[in-house]
């Protein structure tokens, strides 16, 4: 079996989490008894396994990685590997098209005992936990909470068995961490505001009443639906190193990047390869954002005071959304901006809503000040 870096050594403590279980993968923030923040993220894969597929890791034993990597669970004889090493050595998929909540009690139950390990928790502590669901999911949160408390009390895991007590459950909607953070600056009690939660996978809108969320709206307008558009178009290329490089290259699409995942050998033709790539880029991106923007439209009141646009795909579509809605204020990920030091994936803006969230979450819970770092305005 792997060996797992230990960081530092801690007693049996209680935890504090919020985690966002969304389709590009699971981002989390998490306080041990430390009073220090951190992030973890877990690749989106999830695959159901044999017992024996966990008996030949045990026989393996080599490697030395992180437990985020190494993640798998056990729950009533049922065995789950979760995020890179579902993708790695089962070749699992993100499950884009299935529920977030099926998968997502999983997710959980990994990221619980990844984050025990880098803490070096006992294998019994009592947890508190926050999980942003996808809008349009949002009404299974009673029957999340409730598997999920039965699934925690026993459980197995690389290191054995852990026996988890949930203490205080929250869910809240995708985009409702970054209207908390925006609400905390800003006077919104007179507003009608439209939150724009563009991800992977979904394209959701929640509406602020003068300060009060409605239940909002939601699509399967994520990026995927683009990045699938540019696969039909293209072949030999993997979703996940497709979408990368498309992001890198920019609104204006940058050759650059895309010289990364060409295939041909000579120039020449890596040339011609990347030309033809980007041609793929422009049509697909074209009708994803006709797609997107009529849709937005349609669930966006015209007379809005201001549209808070966020999720991971908004940066790409910056400069498009912004000379669209034009007339309307727009502020970008409710104006705020991860501290480097809490971003230790290098996520950026895809960890304010989970941070946003996690703040909220914990204003209602007994914690130090030093947990409560600010967010850069």
């Amino acid at each position: 079996m792997t060996r797992i870096n230990r960081k530092r050594r801690t007693n049996s403590v209680q935890l504090n989490i919020a985690a966002d279980i969304g389709g590009s993968g699971l981002k989390a923030i998490y306080g041990g008894h430390d009073e220090k923040l951190e992030s973890l993220f877990m690749e989106p894969e999830v695959i159901s396994i044999p017992k024996t597929a966990i008996e030949d890791l045990y026989q393996d034993k080599l490697g030395n990685c992180q437990p985020e990597d190494a993640a798998w669970v056990g729950c009533h004889g049922k065995y789950v590997a979760v995020g890179y090493y579902a993708a790695s050595r089962f070749y699992a998929n993100a499950g884009l098209k299935e529920l977030k909540y099926e998968r997502g009690l999983y997710k959980i139950l990994a990221c619980v005992w990844a984050i025990a390990q880098k803490l070096q928790c006992s294998k019994s502590f009592k947890l508190n936990l926050a999980v942003l669901l996808p809008v349009g999911e949002y009404e299974t949160r009673k029957k999340f909470e409730h598997n999920l408390r039965s699934l925690l009390k026993s459980y197995e895991t690389p290191t054995g068995v852990m026996s988890v007590e949930l203490g205080k459950f929250s869910s809240y909607p995708e985009g409702a961490g970054v209207f908390l953070l925006h609400s905390k600056a800003s006077e919104i009690k007179h507003k009608k505001i439209a939150i724009a939660m563009i991800g992977y996978r979904n394209a959701s809108v929640l509406i602020s009443y003068r300060g009060v969320l409605d239940s909002g709206k939601t699509s399967d307008l994520g990026m995927v639906r683009m990045i699938d558009n540019l696969m039909s178009k293209t072949s030999g290329f993997s979703e996940s190193k497709l979408c990368r490089s498309v992001v890198e290259s920019g609104h204006d699409i940058h050759p650059a990047p895309l010289y990364k995942i060409t295939r041909t050998t000579t120039t020449a033709s890596r040339n011609q390869e990347v030309t033809e790539l980007v041609s793929a880029i422009k049509e697909a991106k074209a009708l994803y954002l006709v797609s997107l923007i009529s849709w937005l439209d349609n669930v966006i009141p015209y007379d809005v005071d201001e549209i808070i646009f966020c999720g991971g795909t908004v940066d790409y579509l910056k400069k498009d959304l912004n000379s669209h809605y034009r007339a309307t204020p727009c502020i970008w990920h409710g104006g705020f901006t991860i501290p480097e030091v809490l971003d230790s994936y290098q996520l950026g803006s895809r960890l304010i809503d989970v941070y946003g969230a996690f703040l909220y979450f914990m204003s209602g819970l007994n914690i130090t000040k030093s947990q409560r770092q600010e967010i850069v305005r």
